[in-house]
């Protein structure tokens, strides 16, 4: 995400420069805040460790004019993960900005989790880009807020022949082991070639894979998922047993909270394993290995552009009140 997002502004003028370790936030925490899972010892000498890196680095970030954190949410959020209301007094109040898969006042449910639990809130950071304006629930984009979707034009992602047939069955998910072996038991019975994904690999790997896919199989609710963009990049299908799992994606007005919605055609919910049989098989005598791919980019496209190509409407609104509210303070 951080890639596209760097590429999505370099292209309209920014001057860019990418960071890809951010644990001297988490050097900032206190021990209170971690002693849970550190030593007193090893907790200032991990810091120690790394003081002279750090103020190197804290040099380097007070020559910008904003930050861009990219981290996953809930973890940014988490008082025993980051101190990012520190970092910024320390780098000179310099304005923060979060880069996300979605905006934390869309989460209700998280957002009253953190409330709590005494974590933080989305007040920490001065603005807020993310890629979809629905998770558990849709909002339109105002401040402190942008849907800036994803470029991911930029990774070179896009529909192309299949050589054959060839799903992808995400990592497996602790509690939901069944739906994963129900899936690939019907891919075994239909004869269809298949990678059922485990381990680590890095994105190049992982993206390599999904060129190859026809079909790919996630395993549990996500807020956004980045494999699932990805995968429709390259114009493969996307099954789940329930609407639900696919949160951003929905398209309804009105979403309930981790409640079914009308998803675009791309997407194939199927109730059971006689039912994934039933429709996978269908889809199988019916693929072209050069037309179905694109059909599928296209409904993707025609659906979630901004997801793709970024949003430049979104992009503008934040430049805007980036001039006139955050770089004249």
């Amino acid at each position: 995400m951080s890639d596209c997002l760097a590429a999505f502004l370099q292209e309209r003028g920014f001057h860019v420069s990418t960071y890809y370790d951010i644990d001297f936030f988490k050097r900032l925490l206190g021990y209170a805040s971690v002693k849970q899972r550190y030593s007193r010892l090893a907790w200032y000498g991990y810091r120690l460790l790394n003081f002279f890196r750090d103020r190197k680095l804290v040099r380097q970030l007070k020559t910008y004019d904003l930050l861009i954190i990219a981290e996953t949410s809930p973890k940014c959020y988490l008082t025993d993960e980051y101190d990012f209301v520190k970092g910024k007094r320390v780098l000179g109040n310099i304005p923060m900005v979060y880069h996300g898969v979605y905006y934390l006042g869309n989460a209700p449910t998280i957002e009253e989790m953190f409330k709590k639990e005494g974590h933080n809130n989305a007040s920490i950071f001065d603005w807020h880009l993310v890629v979809s304006s629905v998770t558990e629930i849709r909002s339109n984009p105002t401040p402190p807020w942008n849907q800036i979707g994803m470029y991911l034009r930029h990774t070179g992602l896009k529909p192309a022949r299949k050589a054959r047939t060839f799903a992808v069955v995400d990592f497996e998910r602790e509690g939901r082991e069944h739906i994963r072996n129900e899936q690939i038991q019907v891919l075994t019975n239909l004869g269809i070639p298949f990678v059922a994904l485990s381990g680590t690999m890095s994105i190049a790997e992982i993206r390599e894979i999904y060129r190859q896919a026809t079909y790919y199989f996630i395993q549990f609710p996500e807020s956004f998922g980045v494999p699932i963009a990805e995968c429709l990049s390259c114009g493969a299908y996307i099954f789940m047993p329930d609407s639900s799992w696919a949160m951003a994606w929905r398209l309804d007005e009105n979403p309930e909270i981790h409640g079914p919605g009308t998803l675009a055609d791309c997407f194939v919910v199927y109730e059971g394993v006689e039912d994934l049989q039933s429709r996978l098989a269908q889809i199988e005598v019916a693929y072209d290995l050069t037309e179905t791919p694109r059909e599928v980019f296209s409904i993707f496209l025609a659906n979630y552009r901004s997801y793709y190509e970024g949003n430049q409407q979104e992009f503008e609104k934040f430049t805007t009140y980036l001039e006139s509210n955050i770089l004249t303070k």
